[in-house]
């Protein structure tokens, strides 16, 4: 996550130096700096969904596995709810 965090801030800070020495004028500079956040936007929120996907999915196999755990430890069907 922090490998994560760095790389927007290097993005970020990479765009405002570019934005500094841009040959365009500032109105569209702007306008192309507003596209480019939105964009990365979208494609972090796409990450961020992947991941929340992932981690439902590594949830419900811990769940299965304490399952399986707890009936071989107890040799019943008793659940174990997190």
């Amino acid at each position: 996550m922090r490998s994560i965090l760095m790389l927007i801030f290097g993005i970020a800070i990479g765009l405002t130096i570019g934005a500094l020495y841009a040959p365009q004028s500032g109105k569209k500079t702007r306008k192309k700096l507003r596209k480019k956040a939105k964009q990365m936007q979208l494609e972090l929120e796409v990450q961020a969904e992947k991941n929340m996907e992932k981690l439902q999915e590594l949830r419900v196999a811990a769940e299965e596995m304490m399952e399986e755990a707890a009936k071989r430890v107890n040799g019943s069907s008793n659940t174990v709810e997190l």
